[in-house]
């Protein structure tokens, strides 16, 4: 069927707008989403609810074996569960329980790193390796050597003291830590990118999982977790 003369015409002269919307579309899709800054915060929050509902009832079953053999414990606890929950999550989903319900997911921007020996979760070995390092083993151990300095009085040694010294030694790697994480935050709010020191470091962010980012959150999981807590 021909058209008329005129609507063809109409058409052909359409055809450069129509391309230049074309072209405009196409950016607009070809732009990478942000996770909200919020949703990983939430996520981090989110973590830290549901180490607190695994060990409590643990904790709680501890204190009626022997009174005070759950505060001696609990850092080894507390250990003992965040590897567990790192291994199950980063390790083999790359995304934490919080990120997931959040639509978030690790990505590294460590092009170094890329083509090397990867975990189930794609992301390399090395790299989560020292991220479990920088997350989970290194504040248990300054938790542990900070309670054996308490119990043992370093801080009130005298200031020649080998003890004293390492005790002021680590207050100021303390410090130090402190004020970067501050620095670190804000940098996150401006920006967004790299939530904590560790991930900064290791050029780890928290990317959407999927190419539609759903802002409302699914509590299915901690509903479970809250009704299997209650039950315990």
């Amino acid at each position: 069927m021909a058209f008329p003369a005129f609507w063809q015409q109409a058409w052909d002269d359409a055809q450069p707008r129509l391309e230049a919307i074309r072209s405009s579309m196409d950016s607009l899709i070809a732009m990478p989403s942000r996770p909200l800054r919020v949703g990983q915060v939430d996520a981090e929050n989110l973590d830290q609810e549901l180490l607190q509902l695994l060990k409590d009832p643990l904790i709680k079953s501890l204190s009626l074996i022997k009174s005070g053999l759950e505060s001696s414990v609990e850092p080894e606890i507390s250990l003992i569960l965040q590897l567990l929950l790192y291994k199950y999550s980063v390790w083999t989903l790359g995304m934490t329980y919080g990120a997931k319900l959040q639509g978030l997911r690790y990505t590294t921007s460590r092009r170094s790193l890329k083509g090397t020996r990867s975990a189930p979760s794609g992301l390399p070995v090395r790299l989560l390796l020292i991220h479990g390092a920088f997350t989970v083993i290194l504040p248990y151990i300054n938790k542990r050597v900070r309670g054996y300095a308490l119990s043992n009085s370093w801080p009130d040694t005298p200031s020649y003291d080998r003890r004293r010294r390492a005790w002021e030694a680590l207050l100021k790697v303390e410090s130090v830590h402190s004020t970067a994480g501050l620095l670190n935050f804000l940098l996150f709010l401006w920006n967004g990118r790299y939530r904590s020191l560790s991930d900064r470091a290791l050029g780890l962010k928290l990317s959407p999982s999927s190419a539609v980012l759903n802002r409302s959150v699914s509590y299915e999981f901690m509903n479970r977790q809250m009704v299997w807590h209650a039950f315990t």
